[in-house]
């Protein structure tokens, strides 16, 4: 995974509220790893479970930035690469 930040979501702490401290420091840290290395870091089976729906969300947001980046490349190479017009006298 190449972007280094995302955006993250009160639902995530709302959802997490019920885990005991250690199972949410777990996922807070799963998460900076995650979007770090973009491997899933070992967890226990609350860690995981939790992960899952917040690195489906890191996953749908990496994709729509890296879609994004990728049409404003081609408009800027579309006017870049474009052929002059000609000056009339």
């Amino acid at each position: 995974m190449n972007p280094k930040k995302f955006y993250a979501t009160t639902s995530w702490a709302k959802s997490m509220s019920t885990l005991p401290d250690k199972v949410r420091l777990e996922v807070y840290d799963a998460m900076f790893e995650y979007v770090e290395t973009g491997q899933v870091p070992k967890m226990s089976a609350e860690g995981k479970a939790a992960f899952a729906f917040i690195r489906t969300d890191i996953d749908m947001e990496v994709d729509k930035n890296i879609s994004i980046c990728a049409k404003r490349l081609e408009a800027v190479n579309k006017r870049w690469n474009r052929e002059p017009k000609s000056q009339q006298d």
